[in-house]
């Protein structure tokens, strides 16, 4: 077990990093302002809330209210301990660390019954990769996997193995482990036969681990190393608690840092072309599990990038799958979307091979053909353009395309392009281009909807405070003790005046358990650093009130009225909370008693109470 860490070795590894650059590993994100703002990692969301200040070192959500330093952006994040936080900010600022402070010591995100499905994954992958590099029955598969091009590096890279024919290895294997047959039942390793006993889901299948955005493997893929019609050509797991296809993309874990680097994804349509375009090092490319993309992956990858290529087969099955990829980005999200087809109908594998790395790379870093310039070909498929009335299908489709665009000189572009391939007087179509939004938007449903704009950083001050039932709006007096607490924390002059007010307390618990530790914090350390003073609070709840404190947008200046202005408001609004818990607590005792003519008075007394409270923080 890791030794306690010191709190110079904290404080060392802390500093030697920016947490921009780690923040930006995992999130896309764009200057506004003093901070920088992106689509937080989180929760759902549309408009960035997820804030970092790179002055201060520390990250803040003005929706989900998380917030903290860079060890704690990793251990909410990854699901991590704190000494595994510190390990892994150390590797990234390449600081030195002796193991006898820290060693892997991972929290997991998962129950305990998942790790434990998870363990039985890994074992499994670690065999399966075993039979395939090692031994005689991996053989066929290894020698396929070489002639399609695969190295023992990629072999290694991507965790691949082999599950041999009709041996029930993996069933045999970790019953010599003794692992529990529910947990193998759950785990979706195994097919149960009528008489319950257990075989192996998969033989005769190379087999690619599928792992989740932190990298644990959680499911399997098995391509058939045969071609047999009685069997699929790949084979994934089923859903099980650690598993849900529409949710996982391959490849993302290791792709993320990378996707995060260039702001763009390559959407690849198999495993091998992932695979085969790594190993052209082009390393931002992801596959979905064989099925459609889905909304889960377009917010997972709406949050690292800000485009999309699409690289699919050209044939009649890729052009559908890329179409209904591209309609389903541009409802859920902006990202730019742009397609590119390998020559000759290619699979990436094949031209890595024919043509070399340099050539793939070449072609994955061409800008590609606008989402508009697919959908227009795409919209050719089946016709007969030498027919009139094919043509005419064909034209109102095109201009119901164009009709979509927002920028003029794209629609301007593509309706030059229409003129000139058909011979139509331009006028025309611009014509019936009006005619055709206009149609749209008379058949569309007329909603209250004052258009996009650009929505500000979000502040301290809209913000709600959470409670257990509703949110609620930060009344002036919530607002007053965060402020007056900034200012505190960060003005060595006014920590000093409140220090000499002798009755002076935060009314609100979470500000005064704050206020009250940051006195132990001060005796120790000479001046106040919000990220260090995170690590010294530990408290997660605590050090997200300390982000969203750090979040107030005040001026670098204070004036002595500002201050007297906060303490007044405090505390006139303090006493009177201990006013209120005192009737209601008479009240109580009256209603015990059953002393209905004191029940009335404390009533009508508690009622005057709230309403000076309500004048107060309104």
């Amino acid at each position: 077990m890791a030794g306690m860490i010191p709190e110079e070795v904290i404080d060392n590894v802390r500093s030697a990093v920016n947490i921009v650059d780690v923040v930006s590993r995992y999130v896309q994100l764009r200057k506004a302002g003093k901070n920088l703002f992106g689509i937080c990692p989180f929760h759902d969301e549309k408009t960035p809330s997820f804030s970092v200040s790179e002055d201060k070192q520390i990250f803040h959500c003005f929706s989900c209210g998380r917030g903290g330093n860079v060890f704690k952006f990793l251990m909410d994040l990854e699901k991590i301990s704190f000494p595994e936080a510190v390990r892994r900010v150390a590797e990234f600022g390449n600081v030195p660390l002796d193991d006898k402070y820290v060693k892997k010591s991972p929290k997991s995100a998962y129950s305990a019954t998942q790790s434990e499905m998870i363990g039985l994954y890994e074992k499994a992958a670690e065999l399966y990769h075993h039979v395939l590099v090692n031994t005689q029955l991996g053989e066929k598969a290894l020698a396929y996997l070489k002639k399609r091009g695969i190295t023992e590096a990629d072999m290694q890279d991507f965790d691949l193995g082999f599950a041999p024919a009709d041996q029930d290895l993996l069933l045999s294997f970790l019953k010599e482990q003794q692992i529990d047959q529910k947990q193998m039942q759950d785990s979706g390793l195994f097919i149960e036969t009528a008489d319950g006993s257990l075989k192996d889901r998969f033989f005769n299948r190379i087999m690619f681990p599928i792992k989740d955005n932190n990298g644990k493997i959680v499911a399997f893929s098995g391509r058939s190393l045969v071609k047999d019609d009685q069997h699929p050509k790949y084979l994934n797991s089923p859903e099980t608690s650690i598993f849900n296809k529409v949710k996982v993309l391959y490849n993302f874990s290791q792709a993320r840092p990378e996707i995060v680097q260039k702001k763009t994804v390559i959407l690849y349509e198999g495993f091998m072309d992932v695979i085969a375009a790594h190993r052209a090092q082009v390393a931002n490319g992801i596959a979905t599990m064989g099925t459609s993309l889905t909304e889960d992956h377009v917010r997972a990858l709406k949050r690292v990038a800000s485009r999309v290529v699409i690289c699919f087969d050209g044939d009649e099955p890729g052009q559908r799958a890329i179409a209904k990829a591209i309609a389903l980005i541009k409802q859920t999200s902006d990202l730019q979307i742009s397609v590119i087809f390998i020559p000759d109908n290619r699979d990436p594998d094949e031209y890595v091979r024919d043509k070399g790395v340099e050539s793939f790379q070449k072609l994955m870093n061409q800008t590609g053909e606008s989402s508009t310039a697919f959908l227009l070909k795409f919209d050719r498929m089946g016709l007969n353009l030498a027919n009139e009335n094919d043509q005419l299908e064909y034209l109102k489709k095109a201009l119901q395309r164009i009709g979509e665009l927002n920028d003029a000189l794209e629609q301007d572009l593509y309706l030059n392009q229409l003129a000139e391939e058909f011979s139509i007087d331009k006028r025309d179509l611009k014509n019936q281009l009006r005619e055709s939004v206009a149609d749209r938007i008379a058949h569309t449903p007329r909603q209250f909807d004052p258009g996009p704009a650009p929505a500000p950083p979000p502040t301290f001050e809209n913000q709600v405070e959470k409670t257990e039932n509703t949110p609620k709006k930060l009344s002036s007096v919530d607002i007053s003790q965060y402020r007056l607490l900034a200012r505190a924390l960060n003005h060595h002059d006014v920590w000093l005046k409140l220090q000499s007010l002798p009755d002076f307390y935060f009314p609100n618990e979470q500000l005064e358990t704050i206020y009250m530790l940051a006195g132990g914090y001060l005796a120790k350390n000479q001046e106040y650093d919000a990220a260090d003073f995170m690590d010294y609070l530990k408290e997660p709840e605590l050090q997200s009130v300390v982000a969203n404190i750090e979040s107030i947008n005040l001026s670098p200046d204070y004036t002595e009225e500002e201050i007297e202005d906060y303490i007044s408001l405090i505390k006139d609004v303090a006493p009177l909370s201990e006013q209120i818990s005192k009737v209601k607590s008479d009240l109580n005792e009256a209603t015990r008693l059953g002393n209905q003519e004191l029940q009335q008075q404390l009533t009508l007394k508690l009622i005057s109470l709230y309403q000076k409270q309500q004048q107060l923080q309104n």
